[in-house]
């Protein structure tokens, strides 16, 4: 059934209320692709947590297990210069320390100075026998002053031999009466420890210091800055005042600005503290690649869901628009075939008048003057009436053609069996002078117009008695069967005279014949009344047929 505009307009709210829901499965799945996005962040940033405190505490390690050997060190040549006699002391502690420095590549030189800052004593890379005197320097005043200091760690200093940078890690020489008779030390190469830094997988931007905890002085920055800062507004600063041993967190950098996740790690057994940071452009670098590709996936679905969406809409406002104009015409036909079958039944009612009274007063004519007229005359005025009146059954059979299209409203089911027997019960004198068996298989209930099925079989009927075969009784068989879509699929079958397959479609046309109306009378309205009237239902009617066999006439009807 057509839709009203009400109906297309109800619709089209509906449509538009369900907008929002069509855009469902679409914010499902960005906020699920949001949820992932979310989790892979966080998975990054707590494996970078464990990363960055895993180089911290791994930094820590070497630089403390490295100082704890070189202090050891110094403690053995201490004690060979302290107690040895001063005929071997310095052979011994010079042997002593060609051993440690072998294969140690931490230490640039290790010295022995005597009270008043000269070295006595020299074995290393960097020009360890080169004479020095190092009273002025703050590490060896430190000693001097503090008879209680075991150890001093010095800031990052030039050496005065070799010029390269470094730390010295310094230990106090005394007597048995512990009084400061000089020190020995271990001279750090500045460049040993960068590499220990350089070793780290921290990326470009990855930050790494070695300060001293005392006024947090520091001693080594990865990367290196020119000036040095020993002051900063992240805390950190404080950080290295305070008693705290580790720590960890998030700071942005005073120097660049960068914000990153940091380690914080006080040394075990000396005076230092270590900080490992990480950027979040390296540690959320494989992050930042999947949220790319998850943003541009989100933008292109979406893109995808408007695109579809304004393509349903426009669809469906084309299809509105479509069903409006169909309806518009449905109505001008319905006007037309109102019009049209007026037409027919005005014609038919004033041509039937004059054909009656020409075929009745040629009748009558015949009649009265038949003694008068001659062989030629009475053939003319039979000529006459019985041209009259195929004509009159010629406009009657146009009138029934025209009126099909009449729209007969709700049709509801019946029995095509019952209109069948009707039919026959009309056709039994015709069947019965013939001879001929008609034979009726089930037949179901269907939602068609009872006159207009009775006028089906009766046209199908008729025609299968009409061109029986001339050398046996007309058998007439008739079946239906399921057929998709709720139809139900009929068949009239005949062992009539047959009919050429190149004319199966043409004998549905209307006023198409292939006999004279001699031969077989009739109008050639019919098959065509037939065909009309199941388009009308929405079935289909064809032929299968083969000559001097029969025919099977075949349509479908909704059930």
């Amino acid at each position: 059934m057509t839709p009203t505009p009400l109906d297309l307009a109800k619709k089209s709210i509906r449509i538009r209320a369900r907008g929002p829901l069509l855009f469902a499965p679409l914010l499902l799945i960005l906020v699920l692709l949001g949820l992932q996005n979310w989790s892979a962040y966080d998975a990054a940033k707590r494996e970078a947590r464990i990363t960055v405190a895993n180089l911290a505490d791994v930094l820590t390690l070497t630089i403390d297990s490295t100082l704890v050997r070189i202090y050891a060190d110094l403690g053995t040549f201490a004690h060979i210069l302290s107690v040895a006699s001063p005929d071997s002391r310095l052979d011994l502690a010079r042997a002593s320390m060609e051993q440690s420095l072998s294969g140690f590549d931490a230490v640039l030189n290790y010295r022995a100075f005597d009270a008043k800052g000269d070295s006595v004593l020299g074995i290393g890379r960097a020009s360890a026998d080169m004479p020095l005197n190092v009273a002025d320097r703050r590490w060896f005043q430190t000693l001097l002053e503090n008879p209680q200091h075991d150890f001093v760690l010095s800031e990052v200093l030039i050496s005065r031999a070799s010029g390269k940078p470094g730390i010295v890690l310094a230990r106090p020489l005394r007597d048995q009466n512990q009084r400061f008779i000089g020190a020995v030390i271990g001279y750090i190469d500045l460049q040993w420890l960068q590499r220990q830094v350089d070793k780290l997988n921290i990326g470009d931007d990855g930050l790494v210091t070695l300060r001293l905890r005392e006024k947090a002085q520091l001693l080594l920055r990865r990367p290196q800055i020119i000036t040095e800062l020993n002051e900063s507004n992240t805390g950190l600063y404080a950080l290295h005042l305070s008693s705290a041993t580790r720590s960890d967190g998030e700071f942005v950098s005073a120097i660049d600005h960068l914000n990153r996740l940091y380690a914080f790690r006080s040394l075990p057994h000396f005076p230092l503290a270590v900080v490992v940071a990480l950027t979040d452009r390296h540690y959320l670098e494989s992050w930042y690649r999947q949220a790319l590709f998850t943003g541009i996936l989100a933008l292109v679905l979406t893109l995808i869901q408007i695109s579809v969406y304004r393509r349903l809409h426009r669809a469906y406002a084309d299809t509105v628009a479509m069903a409006n104009e169909l309806q518009h015409s449905n109505l001008n036909l319905e006007r037309s075939n109102a019009e049209l079958e007026e037409f027919a039944y005005i014609a038919s009612h004033d041509l039937q008048t004059p054909l009656r009274n020409i075929a009745s007063f040629s009748q009558l004519l015949a009649r009265r003057y038949q003694s008068q007229l001659d062989r030629e005359g009475r053939e003319f005025i039979d000529f006459i009436v019985t041209n009259a009146t195929r004509m009159s059954g010629l406009i009657q059979d146009l009138l029934a053609y025209a009126r099909v299209s009449r729209a007969e409203g709700e049709t509801p089911p019946m029995d095509s069996a019952q209109v069948l027997q009707q039919v026959l019960a009309d056709l039994a004198p015709q069947i019965t002078a013939l001879d001929a068996r008609v034979e009726v298989g089930p037949l179901p209930w269907i939602a068609t117009s009872p006159h207009q099925l009775s006028s089906l079989f009766s046209n199908l009927v008729e025609n299968a008695l009409k061109y029986r075969h001339p050398d046996r009784p007309p058998i007439i068989r008739v079946t239906a069967e399921p057929a998709p879509d709720g139809f139900w699929h009929f068949t009239v079958a005949d062992n009539g005279i047959g009919i050429a397959a190149e004319h199966w479609e043409q004998i549905f046309a209307i006023f198409q014949r292939l006999h004279t109306v001699d031969t077989y009378p009739g109008n050639g309205v019919g098959l065509a009344l037939c065909r009309r009237i199941v388009h009308r239902w929405g079935g289909n009617i064809w032929v299968e047929s083969r000559l001097g066999e029969g025919s099977n006439f075949h349509f479908t009807a909704p059930g």
